[in-house]
């Protein structure tokens, strides 16, 4: 009571009134009105509704020197009223030598301590019994050896000076050892007064805030000793808040972001990387006693070291006022960036220097120490459902400091201190924390959110219809009496689970529930308010309720994905057509009916937009025709606005031609007796659609190209400034770049100028900008990326390429419709109609179609293809190609690729069509393996054909995909497959026939092999058929003209082949290789193989007939024939077809000599193991008187054989000679009447010769008898 009088008589005597405090600076957003946060639930009884905001804490008042001694703290002080006096000159020096030792941590707080779970069960809040108006919300003095709760976690060099043990006892005690130790009478320490520390404690359980908050707690910066090279005191504290419904688990970076923002060194050293701020971060003062908090570069930002520190994310952009040293700054919320890391926003919102310094006395180990310095921090309540904003008050010493309107916070928020130290350095502590509520709370109160830790983007995500939405409720118990039953009753959701259903006094739950998003629930205007009550029972059993909570979230009914169709048809010649198509659709409803969007034309105003360009009427200036359609684009814009009764739709202008101007306006300069444009702002993202259009006719040509310069205005116009506001937080940011030449300062292709624009389109597209480009030059072509200066730029640009970090290094994108040409002045008006179309109505956009032909189809020789659109009654819809799409095909690849530059017109069907026909693959394949069992996909057949349907056949792509982004979301090619239709082809046949010649002996199969051309392509074998026929039928390739040879495999020695071949109905040819003739038709060929019996010859003059005459010295003739006997006789083959001898005649033979003859007919045998005989006679002629002719029938045997040695038949006659020998008998002639014969003659004598010899034999045997008697 007494410290609390004294303050107010040092109030009375204007202790307190010393500080002079600066004007406010712009805002930036910290959370916004931000649908899934904010939360309608606002006390409704009577009794808080009629209190006032709450009573301010009594300032209390450090003394800088105590009994008229110059202590460590007068002489802080003073060192710290020098720091301010050369904070201005001194910063970025200052910054550097930070910089150099290399000692800013980058990456935020490691944590030390187990960090508290998010309690699901009932949280005690002491009651301090405060003269407050508010509730009581958190008690934390820090005095003690352990936290009073148990949510409290510790990063890094945190920790509680009275722990004398454990992982809370503090390590290093530089300059803050003699408050060591000793419970009641501790601080949170967050760093010594030594080099590199960082330190970060977190409040992990949210604390409402929807009924304001005013925190209140004493710090301690000071520094006793010097502890290494540097003695600046450094760095300072930060208290930030974070959303409630997400998860508190780490610090942002430290250093210059003093824990809390996100943050990076520019050129420091070769590992130098952007750190995250803290997740879900909405709120960060800095208490920046080094100064590097306050600053704010731009990137790409040099100073005379050769970097600056880009604190904060890439779409801040430069603060032009840094107070340095000696200051409280306010940074607004973070934003996720493209990555998903905590890289955006954090953008300092305002900053003012502390006239009186941040230092502060020596700690000492009292419990009452009052060396410290005391901060009140004050967020008014909301003042009603509908507010976006919160005014903030932060005191220092019970001086203002500062003041700021800041975007709407959370209903529920966590938070968290954290400080560092670098090369300078300090010791930093806090003390004495109480938070309470502005207004007081209900008794039974409940704060309702969409979990962030599932959704961290929910304030701006939309949701569809079919989405689970998590929920999180805070239920708190404001009132002195438990409560009993305690229950969230939430109509959308049936099972909502809390840790608890007790509440004690001022206790609170945290419950959780899931909402599957419906149709009947999405409004007409794409959002969803989801209402929820807590209610429990009092200890007499009253019912006590809760006031409503509230949640809206943007939500659509989606659409699905896109009608398309991939259709093919089989032409009368045999080739096909194929159409692959899409369909366009629309929501019911606008996206700016569910999301603003602020657009920034950054308009080319150089000389050469004199120049002529086409229109219908012949030609027009490139600048007329630009503000014609540029005012055109804004008069749709008003109309959107004028429709929803709101600004959906804000517009930025930016020129670009020469110099850089800092002014907004329409400003020139003269030079060298010329005058020529700025490139500056000439509108701030306004509504006035009606002043705009007088600026934009208003502009004037004549200039260089400084592109950079348009872009980094571009990126001013976007971010905001100190003096004027930038892109809303919830709004979709889009960014028009139109220009006819070359960047440059002067007239050429100027890289340094192409590059730095590069880098200010990165910095925007990481921003989560969408950046357009539309070029009207000769060669303007989206698809030319490769050595072409000015389009490989203008891709680098436009969010074609979002990594892009020079011209010539556009990283990965594709053509994606970012980057447009125009050839005359309809095209421009079309192209920013369509764009304001595509980003301000949800639709199929950056739609693409990949197609890639199989190996079984190519294209026709013409290579003819073609985009056409109808729409839904059938009618052309015109379509220009590099305008409305691109269409490009790969050659080697074989792929198509089809970018819609628009978004697609609702119902109208785009298609791609082609005209391609079999390859000889595809022939082939079917010859040797038919389909493989492939069968075209169902509904594929175009204009009533009926060949790829359910049918068997080749596939003709190997894969078709479609590409398209709706409902917020990219849904890639892969995903998003189009079916299979196949095609069908012919096989010719090649008939393979054999014909048997001849009675040897027949194999059981004989194989034949066929060659295509001079490769090996099948071997068949053949066998007769039951008829005994030999054939087959080998299916063949249609298609190309091919050579078939047909060789028969080794039939036997017995046989010889002989080959005719055919095609069609054609005439026989010899040979065995036949040529099909290119067709896409069935051919037959036809091959005869023939084989005849091969036959062994018996040479003429083989058999040899010798002749002997006996009797007579007169030459006589005599013939010889030979006949073939035996059951072989019919097989021998005489030269003659009516031959079936042979005779042979030896002429005047007598006793004298032996002549012989042979016989001169050449005699075939079959090719066969055999023997022959033959009967060789003499041939008697009529008369033979007086000669004995030899009768004999002599045999000679013709033996066949396969002689192995010489590898061939051989017949061999055995004897090979045969003697006949004829007698001569000289008898007399005896003349007898009739003319006896000589035979006669012959017998005649014979007879009487045998008579005589009979009358001798008697007479002889009558002597005989005579002389025995």
């Amino acid at each position: 009571m007494k410290r609390a009088c004294d303050e107010w008589q040092a109030v009375r005597k204007g202790g307190l009134a010393k500080r002079v405090i600066a004007a406010l600076v712009a805002v930036a957003m910290l959370g916004g009105l931000g649908y899934a946060t904010a939360s309608t639930a606002v006390a409704q009884d009577d009794t808080t509704q009629q209190q006032a905001q709450q009573t301010e804490q009594s300032a209390k008042t450090t003394s800088e020197s105590q009994d008229g001694k110059t202590s460590d703290s007068e002489a802080t002080s003073k060192k710290a009223a020098t720091d301010e006096t050369s904070a201005d000159d001194s910063a970025e020096d200052t910054n550097t030598t930070d910089a150099d030792a290399g000692v800013e941590a980058q990456n935020g707080a490691d944590e030390t301590a187990v960090q508290a779970a998010n309690e699901q069960a009932a949280t005690p809040v002491a009651d301090g019994g405060s003269p407050e108006s508010g509730s009581l919300l958190l008690d934390e003095s820090f005095k003690n050896s352990t936290f009073g709760d148990a949510n409290w976690t510790t990063a890094d060099s945190a920790c509680l000076t009275a722990a004398t043990s454990g992982s809370l006892k503090c390590k290093n005690t530089q300059d803050s050892r003699d408050i060591q130790g000793e419970n009641g009478k501790g601080y949170l320490q967050l760093t010594d007064n030594s080099e590199n520390q960082k330190a970060a404690v977190l409040y992990n359980q949210p604390v409402i805030s929807k009924s304001g908050l005013h925190v209140t707690f004493d710090y301690y910066m000071y520094q006793t000793s010097g502890a290494g090279k540097y003695t600046t005191p450094a760095d300072g504290i930060s208290f930030f808040l974070t959303d409630g419904a997400a998860t508190l688990s780490k610090a942002g970076t430290s250093g210059a972001a003093l824990g809390y923002a996100t943050s990076d060194d520019d050129g420091i050293g070769g590992s130098s990387k952007r750190g995250e701020g803290v997740a879900q971060g909405v709120l960060g003062i800095g208490f920046d006693r080094f100064g590097n908090f306050s600053q704010q570069n731009a990137t790409g930002t040099k100073s005379d070291k050769g970097y600056a520190r880009v604190t904060g994310g890439e779409d801040c952009g430069q603060w032009q006022d840094p107070k340095g040293a000696n200051s409280v700054t306010v940074r607004g919320a973070g934003k996720i960036d493209s990555d998903g890391n905590w890289n955006n926003g954090y953008c300092i919102v305002a900053s003012e220097n502390v006239a009186a310094g941040l230092g502060s006395g020596k700690a000492t180990k009292s419990e009452d120490d009052a060396n410290g310095k005391s901060v009140d921090i004050t967020i008014a309540p909301v003042t009603d459902d509908s507010a976006t904003t919160q005014r903030l008050t932060v005191k220092i010493a019970g001086e203002t400091v500062l003041e700021k309107d800041i975007d709407r916070l959370p209903d529920s928020v966590k938070f968290g201190f954290s400080a560092s130290t670098g090369a300078d350095h300090q010791v930093q502590l806090i003390r004495g924390l109480k938070v309470y509520s502005v207004n007081k709370l209900s008794q039974l109160d409940l704060v309702k959110s969409v979990d962030k830790d599932k959704y961290p983007d929910a304030d701006s995500h939309t949701f569809n219809v079919g989405d689970e939405v998590p929920y999180t409720f805070v239920v708190r118990n404001s009132g002195t009496t438990t409560l009993n039953n305690v229950v969230v009753n939430d109509p959308n959701i049936t099972n909502v689970s809390c840790g608890t259903d007790t509440l004690a006094a001022n206790q609170q739950t945290t419950c959780s529930g899931t909402l599957t998003l419906t149709e009947d629930m999405v409004g007409s205007e794409g959002h969803f308010t989801n209402t929820a009550t807590a209610s429990g029972t009092d200890d007499e059993g009253n019912a006590v309720n809760s006031p409503q909570a509230s949640v809206t979230i943007k939500a659509i009914t989606p659409l699905g994905p896109p009608e398309k169709h991939k259709r093919i048809k089989k032409n009368s010649d045999n080739n096909y057509t194929v159409n692959v198509d899409v369909t366009g659709a629309a929501n019911s409803s606008t996206i700016t009916s569910t999301q603003p969007v602020d657009f920034t034309l950054v308009l080319d105003v150089s000389g050469s937009m004199e120049e002529e360009i086409v229109d219908g009427q012949g030609s027009t200036k490139k600048l007329a025709a630009l503000k014609s359609a540029v005012n055109n684009f804004l008069g749709e814009a008003a109309e959107i606005n004028e429709q929803s009764g709101s600004e959906l739709i804000r517009v930025g202008l930016v020129k670009f031609a020469g110099k850089e101007s800092s002014e907004v306006g329409d400003d020139r300069y003269e030079e060298g007796g010329f005058v020529y444009n700025y490139s500056q702002i000439v509108s701030p993202l306004t509504a006035d659609m009606s002043d705009l259009k007088n600026k934009v006719s208003a502009l004037r040509h004549n200039g260089a190209t400084r592109a950079d310069l348009g872009f980094k205005h571009a990126s001013t116009v976007m971010r905001g400034s100190t003096v004027m506001s930038g892109a809303r937080t919830d709004a979709k940011r889009v960014v028009i770049f139109f220009t006819d030449g070359t960047p440059t300062k002067v007239s050429d292709f100027d890289e340094d100028v192409a590059n730095s624009a590069v880098t200010y389109a990165k910095s925007l597209k990481d921003s989560g900008a969408i950046v357009y480009s539309i070029g009207v030059f000769d060669g303007a072509n989206p698809s030319s990326i490769e050595e072409d200066q000015k389009n490989q730029f203008m891709n680098a640009v436009s969010s074609n390429y979002p990594h892009a970090t020079a011209y010539d290094k556009l990283g990965t994108g594709s053509n994606a419709g970012y980057y447009k040409v125009v050839s005359n002045a309809s095209d421009l008006n079309s192209i920013f109609e369509k764009i304001q179309t595509n980003e301000t109505t949800d639709g199929f956009t950056n739609v693409s179609i990949e197609n890639t032909l199989s190996k079984y189809v190519e294209l026709l020789s013409d290579k003819s293809y073609t985009v056409t659109a109808k729409d839904a009654n059938g009618k052309e819809v015109t379509l220009k190609e590099n305008s409305d799409y691109t269409l490009t095909y790969d050659e080697s690849a074989k792929k198509f690729t089809v970018v819609f530059q628009n978004m697609l017109q609702d119902g109208v069907t785009y298609t791609l069509s082609y005209n391609v026909k079999p390859t000889q693959e595809a022939y082939d394949e079917y010859a040797a393996n038919g389909y493989g069992g492939t069968v075209g996909d169902a509904d594929l057949d175009l204009d009533g054909s009926t060949t790829s349907s359910g049918q068997l056949g080749f596939h003709s792509n190997e894969s078709a995909c479609l590409a398209y982004t709706a409902n917020g979301k990219r849904h890639v090619c892969s995903d998003n497959p189009y079916p299979h239709p196949v095609i069908q082809v012919v096989s010719s046949t090649l008939h393979i026939e054999k014909q048997w010649s001849g009675d040897g002996e027949k194999p059981a199969s004989i194989n034949v092999t066929i060659k295509q051309g001079n490769s090996d392509y099948k071997t068949v074998t053949l066998t007769p058929d039951d008829n005994g026929n030999w054939s087959t039928d080998v299916i063949i390739p249609a298609g190309e003209s091919k050579t078939y040879t047909v060789t028969e495999n080794d039939p036997g020695n017995q046989w010889n082949v002989s080959y005719q071949h055919k095609v069609g109905d054609g005439n026989l040819a010899d040979g065995n290789a036949v040529t099909v003739p290119q067709s896409a038709t069935s051919q037959t060929a036809t091959v005869i193989v023939t084989n005849k019996q091969a036959l062994v010859t018996l040479p003429a003059d083989s058999i040899t007939v010798s002749k002997k005459v006996v009797g007579t010295n007169t030459g006589h003739d005599f013939s010889f024939t030979m006949i073939a006997t035996g059951d072989n006789a019919g097989k021998v083959t005489w030269p003659r077809t009516d031959q079936s001898k042979s005779k042979v005649t030896i002429s005047q033979v007598s006793q004298t000599q032996v002549k012989s003859a042979t016989f001169g007919d050449e005699l075939t045998f079959p090719a066969a193991n055999a023997t022959y005989t033959f009967q060789v006679t003499e041939d008697k002629p009529t008369d033979t008187t007086g000669w004995k002719y030899d009768d004999s029938e002599q045999t000679v045997t013709v033996t066949v054989s396969y002689d192995e040695t010489q590898k061939k038949w051989t017949a061999v006659a055995s004897p090979a000679e045969v003697t006949f020998t004829n007698r001569y008998i000289a008898v007399a002639s005896l003349p007898l009447t009739g003319g006896t014969t000589d035979r006669q003659w012959l017998m005649i004598g014979g007879g009487i010769a045998g008579m005589a010899m009979l009358m001798i034999g008697a007479a002889g045997i009558w002597r005989g008898r005579k002389r025995l008697v």
